[in-house]
C-alpha cells in the first residue's frame, strides 16, 4: 500500500475568503493564505473548532507559545511571512506523519485496526450529518455514503476524533477492554463534553494568533513532553494513556485521539471505516488542559470528590449565546457575585485576550467575535441531536482578568433579563388562566422565548456601546430602562393576542374568590418589574419628586 493524500499538500479544508469566494486549502495553504481567509468551513459548523485546534497546535509547535503579551507581539511584529516560513519548515519535518493513507502511520488512524472477524462499517459511522443522526439540517442522502473523496474523509476523521458519539463499539481484536466482542460506552470524544469557544476577528490569521495562548496567562498546563500525536510514537490499537488519562498539556488535548480509526480505501476513495474506542479523557476539573472550553462549578461532583470540581459547560441549543455570556467573564467577578465557589471559571483563551487588551497589544477598534460551538447528543449520547453555532462580539476590556466592576455590571444585566423573562412568562400564564386555560406550560415557555429574542438584540447593542471608562451604575440603569420598555411592549402584544375574553377575565380560585384578567395580570407583572428594575424606576421617582 503506497502512501496517499498528504494533508500538508492536498486541499481538504473548506475556507471562506475575505472576497466572498469559497474553496479548499491544504494545511500549508491555510497558513499561506490566512490573511485572505475569513473563516474555516465544513459540512457542519463543529468542524471549525475541530480543525482550528489542529492549526493552533501546528502554529504553537512551529513558532512557539508566547510567554507574555510582549513576547506575543514580538513573534508577529515582522508580519505573517516569517510565521508561514516557520510553519512550512515544521510541516516539512513532519510531513510523513500527515498521510491519510499509509502502510504504517496514517494520520489520526491505526494502519491495521480491525475486529477479530475483520468486519468494517459504512461511512455513516463517522459522518455526523447523516439523516439518522441530524435529519433537521442535513442535505445528505444514503447514496453519498457509498464513496467519499479523501478530502471529505479527512474532515470527518478530524471531526470524529473531536465529537464522536458514545455507545457500544466493536473493539479491535487486541483491545483488552472488550467483553464478548464489545467495548461498552466510554463517553463521547473530548469536544463533545461541553461548550467550545473560538476567538475570531477579521481573518483566519487573527484567529490563529489570538487562540495561541501564553500558558501562564491562560493558566494552562504545558511542557516539553506536551507533543501532538504526529510528534510522538505512532499509537497502536489500544489506549495510549493509562486510565484515568493524564495529558502532558493542552496541546495534547487539542489533538486528542479519543478514537482509534482506520479509513478503508477503494482505489482513491474511502468506502468503509473501522471505528473503535481510543483514549477516554475524564472531564472533572480539566480546566488547566483546555483553555477553549467553558467551565462550570458542579455541586454533585464536588460532593463526590470532596473538593471544588468544575465541569465543561452544558451545551444547550435553546439558550441564546448572550445568555451564556456569564460563563465567559473573569473569575474574579464571578467570585464577587457568589458566597461560595464561583459559578464559572473564565475560559483561558478569553483570559489571554483580555491580558493582550490590557497590555495595549490589540488595535483600538478591536472587538473580538467569539464563536460558541457544541453538540447536544441523544439518549446515552449515542446519536447527534442538535448543534450550537453562535457568536457574540465582546468589548475586550470585559475579558481582562482584573475586570470586576464592568464584568459584575454585565453579570447583573443578564440576571435582570432572566428575572424579567420569568415575570413575563408568569404574565402569560395569568393571561391563559383568565381565558380558562389551566395547563399553561406552553404560554410560559413561548412568552419567555419571545422575551429572550427581543432582549438578545437589545443586549448585543448595549454591550457594544460599553467602554472601559463607562460609569457602570448609569450603564445598568440604561439597560434596565431598555428592559422595561421592551417588556411593556411585549406585555401589550400578549394581552392583545389574548382577546376580549382575557380582558373580561374569570374566577380562577373559587375558594378564595380570586379573579384574573388582563388588568390584574399587568399589576402582578409591573410589581415584579419594579422589584427587579430598581434603577429604572428610581430615576422615574427622582424625576417625579423634582
Amino acid at each position: 500500500m503506497e502512501p496517499y493524500f498528504n494533508l500538508v499538500d492536498e486541499p481538504w479544508i473548506p475556507v471562506l475568503r475575505t472576497d466572498g469566494s469559497a474553496g479548499e486549502a491544504s494545511l500549508l495553504e491555510v497558513f499561506e493564505q490566512a490573511e485572505s481567509i475569513r473563516q474555516l468551513h465544513g459540512e457542519l459548523p463543529t468542524m471549525r473548532p475541530a480543525v482550528l485546534r489542529i492549526l493552533v497546535v501546528i502554529l504553537a509547535r512551529a513558532v512557539g507559545l508566547p510567554r507574555n503579551p510582549e513576547d506575543w507581539e514580538e513573534k508577529y511584529d515582522r508580519g505573517w511571512a516569517p510565521v508561514v516560513e516557520a510553519v512550512r519548515e515544521y510541516l516539512s519535518r513532519h510531513r510523513d506523519r500527515f498521510w491519510l493513507r499509509h502502510p504504517h502511520e496514517p494520520f489520526f488512524q491505526v494502519a491495521d485496526l480491525g475486529p477479530e472477524n475483520g468486519a468494517t462499517k459504512g461511512l455513516g459511522a463517522i459522518v455526523a450529518d447523516f439523516p439518522t443522526n441530524v435529519a433537521a439540517f442535513t442535505q445528505r442522502g444514503p447514496a453519498s455514503l457509498e464513496r467519499m473523496s479523501p478530502a471529505e474523509a479527512a474532515r470527518w476523521l478530524v471531526h470524529t476524533q473531536a465529537y464522536d458519539t458514545s455507545g457500544i463499539k466493536t473493539p479491535d481484536r487486541r483491545d483488552p477492554r472488550q467483553q464478548k466482542g464489545k467495548v461498552y460506552p466510554q463517553g463521547t470524544a473530548w469536544l463533545g463534553k461541553g461548550e467550545v469557544l473560538v476567538v475570531g476577528y477579521k481573518t483566519l490569521m487573527d484567529a490563529l494568533r489570538l487562540n495561541c495562548v501564553a500558558p501562564d496567562y491562560a493558566e494552562v498546563i504545558t511542557g516539553p513532553a506536551d507533543l501532538p500525536p504526529w510528534e510522538r510514537t505512532h499509537p497502536g490499537p489500544c489506549a495510549e494513556f493509562e486510565t484515568p488519562a493524564q495529558p502532558e498539556g493542552f496541546l495534547q488535548v487539542y489533538s486528542w485521539q479519543a478514537r482509534r480509526v482506520r479509513l478503508v480505501f477503494e482505489d482513491e476513495d474511502v468506502t468503509q471505516v473501522v471505528l473503535c474506542y481510543g483514549d477516554p479523557l475524564a472531564e472533572q476539573s480539566r480546566q488547566k488542559f483546555d483553555p477553549m472550553m467553558t467551565w462550570r462549578y458542579s455541586k454533585p461532583q464536588s460532593a463526590k470528590f470532596k473538593a471544588d470540581v468544575f465541569m465543561p459547560g452544558i451545551v444547550d441549543p435553546s439558550k441564546d449565546v448572550w445568555r451564556s455570556f456569564a460563563a465567559w467573564l473573569p473569575t474574579r467577578a464571578q467570585k464577587a457575585a457568589s458566597d461560595g465557589p464561583p459559578p464559572f471559571l473564565e475560559p483561558g483563551v478569553l483570559r489571554w485576550v483580555g491580558a493582550l487588551a490590557a497590555a495595549d497589544k490589540l488595535p483600538l477598534e478591536f472587538m473580538p467575535d467569539i464563536g460558541l460551538y457544541g453538540v447536544q447528543y441523544g439518549p446515552q449520547s449515542a446519536t447527534f441531536a442538535d448543534l450550537v453555532d453562535e457568536s457574540l462580539e465582546v468589548p475586550p476590556f470585559l475579558l481582562d482578568p482584573e475586570a470586576r466592576d464592568s464584568a459584575r455590571t454585565v453579570l447583573d444585566a443578564i440576571k435582570d433579563a432572566d428575572t424579567v423573562a420569568w415575570y413575563l412568562g408568569t404574565f402569560a400564564v395569568n393571561l391563559a388562566r383568565s381565558r380558562g386555560v389551566d395547563e399553561a406550560v406552553t404560554p410560559r415557555t413561548e412568552a419567555r422565548e419571545r422575551a429572550y429574542q427581543e432582549f438578545g438584540a437589545a443586549f448585543s447593542s448595549w454591550l457594544k456601546k460599553l467602554k472601559a471608562n463607562t460609569e457602570w451604575t448609569r450603564a445598568r440603569r440604561a439597560w434596565q430602562q431598555k428592559l422595561r420598555s421592551e417588556t411593556r411592549a411585549l406585555a401589550q402584544e400578549l394581552a392583545d393576542e389574548s382577546g376580549e375574553e382575557a380582558y373580561i377575565g374569570r374566577m380562577v380560585d373559587q375558594e378564595n374568590g380570586a379573579w384574573m384578567n388582563v388588568q390584574i395580570a399587568e399589576g402582578y407583572l409591573y410589581r415584579g418589574l419594579q422589584k427587579t428594575l430598581t434603577l429604572a424606576f428610581k430615576e422615574d421617582n427622582d424625576d417625579h419628586r423634582r
